[in-house]
């Protein structure tokens, strides 16, 4: 499913441009350099500033109706001569409901201190990266700048018409680059009331003005002097961490009218606007796909068993892809349509689940839901923005168990990791919806087992193993073995798998077991080598069991301002179980060890030896699925007493 941005389109002007000039009033060739000699000195060390971004969303009424359009202009300062090779593109997204109406780019080149050289650009370029099992009409433009120096300054206008006023766009005060002013104004009638959300870090630094003037209201948020966005490991997307508004319209009385029209004001009329979309779906049965339901569960026992073999034929019958071209992102298309083309996305796949269930008696319903990188709530965004993918659900008694049936590998009665914890919107009927969270998946249910059994041969030390995986760890790698058959790539996976010790880890022999019904587990045997592992002092033999490192990292707290995330929770168990070599005896054995941050993660390491064997256990527990700032310091403290827990030795010496 499609999200409300990026746009195609054909080039025509509607009313509402000649409000560019507003915007873009007075021109850099009448200034000197005075104010860019300031912005630079401001960013000393930074290769290039972008001097001005400004967005105005313009929104009128066109005999009864609302129409918006957003005009920008971007102005960049080159600082270096790096920068002018590395950073002279602007872009910007478009599709079938954001369609570019015009745009230009100009460069002017410095000729003297107070003096600039204009030169026009005639290198747009449109265009998106490919991809196997996903084609939709978002686009990118860029204007590509050449013959530029340093001091060089460029500057990118375009407009582009929103087709749906219920999809207008955001604003990102951070880019790549520094800012030294973000500019986004939103100019509306008097009449329309616009809500705004503000997300992301450091909101404060946005000034907010309103001023009424001629029976319009102009909505202002400034931001100077912005740094150039970071980037974040372990966080779902740049939404969570980039100060960004969200601008909508709740709701408008056009003159004269005795009613306002709401679009936006409440998640009721989120699910209005959405449920258009699915109204009538499916009203036309198939023969074939009518039989298919009713053979496929003519024998089952109970109602959770019929959803548990329609949700698998469909998971082993019907291959993701995507095509979505305007509406086609938010449509779903018929089941009988899917069921003979055997392929379909998220909707269609949705579409072909309930279609299935309701034929065998089931009461199911379509679901819209955000993915984990749309950090936003039904209650505080009631957009469609806030949905970017499309799953069925099954009511079961009083249970709402989900399918997704674009992942091949997850059991019936679980969730792909990316929708966890997230608000799904079920459409019962025209008048009634439900929002339900997507439960969490507990820890233990991702398990990891590693079995080692170690030999020692003099430095060399060859082992034998089991890996066995359950839940996500199981599922995704499971979908991956499933579409990959390459056995140079199959064994270069194990190896990453499974590799220990050091560097030199040399994997002789592996077998995958793969399960394809139930609970879907996969499991990894594999021997191995690795030289120079084991140490000697005189007569003792020193030798580390650590051979896995498992458990969480430091987290680098340098300029962080936002929650470390993770995919999911997880356990994991590993058993070591090592010869003593005849003619040694053990010497020295590590005390056992355990921590915890809270209830958010925990570890625990302890050692048992007899006279022919050391075994070394060690567990870990991972039961959040964000740390959140004010703990990264005890977190980073717990990972340095663990490291230090893994240096530990065994000492084994001559009898």
């Amino acid at each position: 499913m499609k999200t409300s941005s990026g746009c195609k389109g054909r080039r025509f002007i509607p009313a509402g441009f000649l409000a560019m000039g507003l915007l873009l009033s007075g021109s850099i060739m009448g200034q000197d350099r005075e104010k860019y000699d300031g912005i630079a000195a401001k960013n000393k060390g930074q290769h290039a500033v972008y001097t001005q971004i400004k967005k105005q969303l313009v929104i009128e009424d066109e005999g009864g109706v609302l129409t918006a359009q957003s005009n920008v202009v971007m102005e960049k300062l080159f600082l270096t001569d790096y920068s002018t090779a590395n950073n002279n593109v602007d872009l910007f997204g478009y599709s079938d409901f954001h369609r570019p109406v015009n745009y230009s780019g100009y460069s002017y080149i410095p000729v003297s201190q107070k003096k600039y050289k204009k030169v026009e650009c005639e290198a747009f370029v449109s265009g998106k990266p490919s991809s196997y099992v996903f084609y939709d009409d978002n686009r990118l433009a860029g204007a590509y700048y050449s013959g530029l120096c340093k001091n060089a300054i460029t500057e990118t206008k375009y407009s582009i018409w929103h087709t749906d006023v219920h999809m207008l766009p955001d604003f990102d005060f951070q880019r790549h680059l520094p800012v030294a002013e973000a500019v986004f104004e939103v100019v509306a009638p008097d009449y329309v009331k616009m809500k705004f959300v503000l997300k992301g870090q450091n909101t404060a630094a946005i000034k907010e003005t309103k001023e009424e003037k001629n029976g319009k209201v102009y909505y202002r948020f400034t931001a100077t002097n912005m740094p150039a966005a970071k980037s974040f490991s372990n966080v779902p997307s740049t939404n969570y961490y980039v100060p960004h508004v969200i601008p909508y319209i709740a709701s408008y009385r056009i003159p004269g009218a005795k009613k306002d029209s709401v679009l936006a004001n409440s998640p009721a009329d989120l699910y209005k606007y959405l449920y258009n979309y699915v109204r009538g779906k499916n009203i036309r049965q198939d023969t074939f796909l009518n039989n298919t339901a009713m053979r496929i569960t003519q024998d089952a026992a109970t109602d959770r068993e019929k959803a548990a073999r329609i949700y698998k034929w469909v998971q082993d019958n019907i291959h993701y892809i995507a095509i979505e071209n305007g509406l086609e992102g938010f449509v779903p298309r018929s089941a009988d349509t899917v069921y003979k083309r055997k392929y379909g996305d998220c909707k269609d796949m949705s579409s072909i689940l309930m279609a299935m269930c309701r034929k065998v008696g089931l009461k199911a319903y379509f679901v819209w839901i955000g993915s984990n990188e749309l950090p936003y709530t039904h209650e505080e965004t009631p957009l469609s923005c806030i949905s970017d993918h499309m799953i069925a659900v099954v009511k079961l008694g009083d249970e709402w168990v989900f399918m997704d049936g674009t992942h091949s590998s997850i059991p019936f009665g679980y969730n792909p990791a990316f929708i966890q914890g997230k608000e799904a919107m079920i459409a019962i009927d025209e008048n009634n919806y439900e929002i339900v969270t997507i439960p969490v998946t507990p820890a233990s249910k991702n398990v990891t087992i590693d079995s080692t059994y170690l030999t020692l041969d003099g430095k060399k030390i060859a082992g034998s193993l089991n890996r066995q995986y359950k839940g996500y760890y199981a599922w995704e790698l499971g979908m991956w073995l499933a579409g990959n058959r390459d056995q140079e790539d199959r064994r270069k996976m194990v190896r990453s798998l499974t590799s220990r010790g050091a560097s030199n880890y040399d994997m002789k022999k592996y077998t995958i077991n793969a399960g394809k019904d139930g609970d879907k587990d996969v499991s990894v045997d594999a021997d191995f080598v690795v030289d120079d592992y084991v140490q000697y002092a005189g007569k003792e033999c020193i030798v580390n069991m650590n051979m896995l490192r498992t458990g969480m990292g430091r987290i680098d707290t340098k300029d962080r301002n936002v929650a470390n995330y993770f995919k999911n929770t997880g356990k994991y168990k590993e058993v070591v179980v090592m010869n003593i070599p005849k003619g040694y005896k053990l010497k020295y054995l590590p005390q056992p060890a355990k921590g915890s941050l809270g209830d958010q993660w925990k570890y625990s390491v302890s050692y048992k030896a007899d006279k022919n064997s050391i075994t070394l256990t060690k567990e870990y527990e991972l039961n959040t699925l964000a740390i959140a700032t004010d703990k990264f310091a005890d977190n980073n403290k717990l990972v340095d007493e663990l490291k230090k827990v893994y240096r530990e030795s065994i000492v084994l010496t001559t009898n």
